[in-house]
């Protein structure tokens, strides 16, 4: 399981790609005296004329169109170091500021920002939202679940647990019989720690 998650946010900008004139289809005038006759009357600069286009993760637009994402849109394409699921997809695209989300891989995904909000404070949004690692994730490692399994056996004396899981199987954590301000200083410790490294913190039934 990878240390942490992260990811990696590269700006987007839009890159002008003209069209070249072998792709303008004009096989249909070649045995046609009519369309041949209108080609004739056309300007010259009017036939030749490129048209120029740009491409975008979320489609083609002509060059001078309003509506292309970064007339719209702050744009940017993040790397990631973990899966992009359905599940995290949605997350992405519900979190405050997004307009626009398009999934381009396994490990990538283009975003366009709406242009009222500030990209530091959605950047901070998503990673806080899909970088950490779920309880289910972790535990789904066997021998981690082993050593859990392990700790808690041995704890079951005391009254309040907690127990820091990181993501690679690395286990702290604090009990006592009472709470009392050592074991809340225990847990605030556990807390600083988990967000140093990730993972998840589990705790008994009294907390």
């Amino acid at each position: 399981m990878t240390k942490n998650k992260k990811i990696a946010w590269e700006s987007w900008n839009a890159k002008f790609e003209p069209m070249q004139e072998d792709e303008c289809d004009y096989s249909y005038c070649e045995d046609d005296e009519s369309d041949n006759s209108i080609l004739d009357m056309m300007p010259f600069d009017m036939i030749m004329t490129q048209s120029t286009v740009v491409h975008t993760p979320i489609g083609v637009y002509p060059e001078d169109s309003m509506l292309k994402p970064s007339d719209r849109w702050d744009c940017w394409i993040c790397h990631t170091n973990f899966d992009i699921t359905s599940d995290i997809a949605n997350k992405i695209e519900k979190s405050e500021g997004i307009e626009v989300l398009k999934v381009l891989g396994r490990y990538s995904f283009f975003i366009g920002i709406a242009k009222m909000f500030d990209i530091k404070d959605v950047r901070k949004n998503i990673e806080q939202e899909i970088c950490e690692y779920t309880e289910e994730e972790i535990l789904s490692d066997t021998e981690i679940q082993k050593t859990v399994d392990l700790v808690k056996k041995q704890l079951q004396s005391a009254d309040y647990w907690s127990i820091l899981v990181s993501p690679t199987g690395e286990v702290e954590y604090v009990s006592s019989s009472q709470m009392n301000k050592n074991y809340l200083d225990g847990l605030n410790n556990l807390i600083v720690l988990k967000n140093q490294i990730g993972g998840i913190i589990l705790r008994g039934v009294n907390g």
